[in-house]
């Protein structure tokens, strides 16, 4: 007897098969199944406008768009940053703008008071006007944007400018930085001899005692760093420009990572340093966006003119009714408004490279967005003449479906 399900047997050399009813519904039923998930698949993709919905419909497709979407996303943030930069440049150059104002109006109060048909009264009213043009300058100078001061370079948070300004140079006294595990006490000293602002940063490379311990000396910050010295055994170490730390062991010896620092400042009004802030606004493109208050109103670093130097010059001049001190004031004050100038087109300069790399970004953005669709997104005609042709396949499997359905066992005695 033969198997209902399948059989065979051999006529010579030919093999016969049986296929029986069970096995034609089951491979119909299949067919159906299948293409049901092919139509529903298609009508997604017109749903959704999509050729990829989901990673197993196109894995390589998938991992491309990804990329770019990544590629994308790091547009977007770059994007981002050009404009927090966009928007310092703008206050910094209306800021500077509203400086080189009140420069002119000095300029103009010391060439109306430097001639001798000018009183004693007169000179000591515009002291007077002087004073107010200082006031003015010094909120302009520690302008903020946010919660960050415009002119204090990278030290955002210390107010850039005093009133008063130092007549030597000064040391600040030395500080942990949290979390450090020697408890000991670090003292600054020496006599700063630098020419510029600058915070001096130890950080411990091997931890232990005094004698054991090794150290990187920074003088930026802790931007850049020197070789490793281990010269801690007597407990004082000279980080440069005459300035030393001091040491004094407590319960708890050195640890690597610990971090001490110190700030050293030069003569003059400003408490900031020379650094500038910088931003990525491309792939490993950093952008420095910020104009330092050393540079704009110092004598120091890329400064000619102490800005608030010569206007308390010019207002004491004014009020000790002395001429010839008030017409040496006039060269330093051309030169203060120049150095804003200078500055303030620097502004510009920068303004104009971040308009070219958004450009360039805008232009890259099109180009992906371009790439992804052309890997993501579907042609809608194919897809609709796809599920067309899938549509009357499946109508011919449920046609086929519902014919073996209706079979019974009468039909096989016909």
């Amino acid at each position: 007897m033969f198997d209902v399900g399948r059989s065979s047997f051999k006529r010579g050399s030919i093999m016969v098969m049986r296929i029986s009813e069970n096995m034609k519904f089951s491979a119909i039923v299949d067919n159906m199944f299948k293409s049901e998930s092919d139509y529903n698949k298609l009508m997604e993709k017109i749903a959704s406008q999509k050729e990829i919905n989901r990673p197993s419909d196109d894995p390589i497709g998938m991992n491309r768009v990804l990329d770019l979407r990544k590629s994308k996303a790091s547009i977007k943030q770059y994007t981002r940053n050009m404009d927090g930069c966009e928007s310092w440049l703008t206050i910094t150059e209306s800021k500077l703008s509203a400086a080189g104002d009140l420069l002119v109006k000095a300029r103009e109060i010391a060439v109306a008071q430097s001639t001798v048909t000018s009183s004693a009264e007169s000179r000591s009213s515009e002291a007077v006007t002087v004073q107010q043009l200082i006031n003015e300058m010094l909120a302009l100078a520690n302008s903020k944007y946010g919660d960050r001061y415009l002119f204090s370079g990278a030290k955002t948070e210390e107010t850039p400018f005093s009133s008063s300004g130092r007549s030597t140079a000064e040391i600040g006294a030395a500080a942990a930085a949290e979390g450090n595990t020697f408890d000991g006490n670090v003292v600054s000293g020496g006599t700063y001899a630098g020419s510029v602002n600058k915070t001096y940063v130890v950080k411990i490379v091997t931890g232990g005692t005094l004698a054991a311990a090794t150290y990187r000396v920074s003088d930026d910050g802790g931007k850049t760093w020197g070789n490793e010295k281990n010269d801690l055994d007597s407990g004082t170490i000279t980080l440069g420009d005459g300035i030393q730390l001091t040491f004094t062991g407590g319960s708890t010896d050195l640890a690597a990572d610990d971090i001490f620092y110190v700030h050293a400042f030069t003569d003059g009004y400003y408490n900031g340093n020379g650094g500038e802030l910088s931003v990525n606004i491309g792939e490993g493109e950093p952008f420095a966006y910020s104009i330092s208050g050393e540079a704009a109103f110092t004598d120091k670093g890329d400064g000619n003119v102490e800005i608030f130097g010569i206007l308390n010059e010019l207002k004491t001049a004014l009020e000790t009714n002395d001429p010839d001190g008030i017409a040496s004031c006039l060269d330093d004050l051309k030169v203060a408004s120049d150095q804003i100038s200078k500055n303030i087109s620097r502004c510009g300069t920068k303004m104009n490279r971040l308009e070219i790399a958004k450009k360039s970004m805008v232009d890259m953005d099109m180009d992906l967005a371009g790439l992804i669709s052309g890997v993501e997104d579907a042609d809608v005609s194919e897809i609709m003449t796809r599920f067309a042709m899938k549509e009357i396949a499946l109508k011919a499997s449920y046609a086929a479906a519902s014919k073996i359905g209706n079979l019974t066992i009468l039909d096989f005695f016909r």
